[in-house]
């Protein structure tokens, strides 16, 4: 599972932003009918237009009025070989339109309930517009700033901006726990990946001439599909090894398919080929976790917002201070590289005193919260991590066409680096000129215990 670091975020949002957007640029044909390849008998293919159950009918997954995957009337069924769905799993999720361009929200919100799920064994629903009122909040005076003529809810978006802004706490007392980025995973990853944390987040290609419709299946095959090609935002609920090649509008070159959420089709699965390659550096597939164990997460930082860590040598440690009493039970923050080793320490507010310490290990690049054995009562302190590839920073403030800009707010005392036995505050330019690069705040969350 290899994963390319070092690729600056901003720089991809400034060409990325406008694209994520494109899946409701287009203008739909009336009664929200759409032109798409359709294979006949004989396997020649023929334009048609095909009508999509409408978004306001919000479909549930288990309204078979609107879902008719599977039943005896199709050509092709599928066998329990080589079969698998999450929502014929005991998984409960309601298969929504998005409204205007929530595709990404859409599929995060799939991700996080679908995990949710397996969590507590209980379902949970997200409001698209709700989410996005979140994400693009207009009293932060950090993270994503979004413009007053700027609609928010055809804008789009990336599974970036997601974690960032929910990380820190949302809804009634939900916190975006972990996401694990999958890019590079092997098809059996994927698939071992899906049933262990729920649905797979991940960018398509969203054009017609690689879309097909037979059968009553919808496919998509864009095995040339490059990074740029990226958008359009789905979640990946299961998997049919069998489903046939001949079912695409350009035949791949095996059998089998990812069986998908697509919020352009109200009430239908979407079926991807494996042909189609799942390691986007745009919008990057990822799983979502979603937490109700926590009452409250502290942070100093607008989110990780550069892929290039800073570095001190084999070991690099920052601090974070923090001033709320209450049950410190975990620490958040953003593992860069695969297998990665860290240490956190609990210490006095001067960082001259460490009061807890715990080791952990990361498999997997992506943000994660660590839970302490030991839960401290804390009231003045910093939380303090040693990484051994690498520790995570916001970077610096970006404009952004077409959005805002993305705002980067660093003040003296928040966050500070250990350099040659010396800890030095992360938002002097001093320390900056000395790393040789701008960092402002680490990334680093302080989670409380309900």
């Amino acid at each position: 599972m290899k994963r390319k670091t070092g690729i600056y975020i901003l720089a991809m949002i400034l060409f990325t932003a406008a694209i994520l957007s494109a899946c409701v640029s287009e203008e739909k044909p009336a009664s929200n009918e759409e032109p798409v390849t359709v294979i006949t008998e004989d396997n020649s293919t023929e334009e048609e237009t095909v009508s999509s159950p409408e978004s306001e009918q919000k479909p549930s997954a288990k309204n078979n009025d609107l879902i008719q995957h599977h039943h005896t009337g199709h050509e092709y069924v599928h066998s329990e070989d080589g079969y698998f769905n999450l929502l014929e799993n005991g998984i409960d999720y309601e298969l929504m339109g998005q409204v205007s361009g929530t595709c990404w929200i859409c599929a995060s919100s799939c991700a996080m309930s679908t995990a949710y799920q397996m969590k507590y064994d209980e379902p949970i629903k997200f409001d698209q517009i709700e989410l996005v009122n979140e994400i693009y909040d207009d009293d932060r005076e950090e993270g994503i700033i979004v413009s007053d003529d700027v609609d928010k809810g055809k804008y789009g978006g990336l599974w970036i901006f997601v974690l960032n802004e929910l990380s820190r706490g949302f809804g009634d007392g939900l916190v975006m726990d972990g996401l694990i980025e999958a890019a590079g995973w092997s098809e059996d990853e994927i698939k071992e990946g899906i049933q262990k944390y729920g649905a797979l987040y991940i960018g398509i290609p969203d054009t017609n001439n690689r879309k097909a419709y037979r059968d009553n299946y919808r496919t998509l095959n864009a095995p040339d599909a490059k990074h740029e090609d990226m958008d359009h935002s789905i979640a990946v609920v299961g998997w049919d090894d069998h489903f046939p090649k001949e079912y695409f509008r350009d035949e791949p070159s095996q059998d089998g398919a990812w069986i998908t959420y697509n919020s352009s089709y109200a009430g239908e699965y979407y079926y991807v080929s494996y042909d189609t390659p799942f390691d986007q550096e745009i919008d990057t597939p990822v799983f979502m976790s979603v937490s109700r164990d926590y009452s409250k997460v502290l942070s100093h930082d607008g989110g990780l917002w550069t892929r290039d860590p800073v570095r001190t040598g084999d070991e690099t440690t920052v601090a974070n201070v923090f001033k709320e009493k209450g049950t410190l039970a975990a620490a958040g923050t953003y593992i860069m590289a695969e297998d990665s080793d860290l240490t956190i320490q609990i210490m006095t507010q001067d960082l001259k005193e460490c009061l807890y310490s715990q080791d952990y290990h990361a498999d997997n690049i992506g943000y994660h919260v660590f839970t302490f054995e030991k839960p401290l009562e804390v009231d003045e302190y910093a939380v303090a991590i040693s990484f051994s590839k690498g520790a995570p920073v916001e970077g610096e403030s970006l404009d952004v066409e077409g959005l805002g800009d993305i705002r980067i707010v660093s003040e003296k005392g928040q966050s500070y680096i250990l350099v040659d036995g010396e800890w030095l505050d992360m938002s002097e330019k001093s320390t900056w000129k000395k790393l040789g690069r701008t960092t402002n705040n680490t990334c680093i969350r302080a989670l409380y215990a309900n």
